[in-house]
């Protein structure tokens, strides 16, 4: 991980970013949290509410390599539905469960189709 500011050199917002080497010893954790999440999803009876939209996942902080500053970016993909509402009541087990795991995550709702 590295300590780096966000969205752009000079934000004066630093961060802690894992970087691309930092994937694989994660990659697991992220893996289990997806499929959390659709399990939460289809126990909560695979519902497709809300408006449509598109892009809803679970992000971390990363910076790619030779960037200058870390952005968000999705890693965790939302179940097969459209619905933000669906996507946003069935997460809390996969953030909670990446929490436990000390990877700080965070819920984007994505973009209105």
């Amino acid at each position: 991980m590295k300590k780096i500011e966000t969205y752009y050199k000079g934000s004066g917002h630093f961060v802690e970013a894992y970087e691309k080497k930092d994937l694989a010893e994660i990659s697991a954790n992220l893996n289990y949290a997806e499929n959390r999440w659709y399990e939460e999803w289809v126990s909560q009876g695979s519902k497709d509410e809300g408006t449509c939209c598109g892009g809803k996942g679970i992000q971390i902080w990363y910076v790619a390599p030779r960037q200058r500053s870390a952005d968000r970016v999705t890693f965790v993909n939302s179940p097969p539905c459209q619905g933000n509402v669906s996507a946003y009541k069935s997460v809390e087990p996969a953030l909670k469960y990446l929490e436990d795991c000390e990877i700080e995550a965070f819920y984007y709702d994505g973009w209105m189709d």
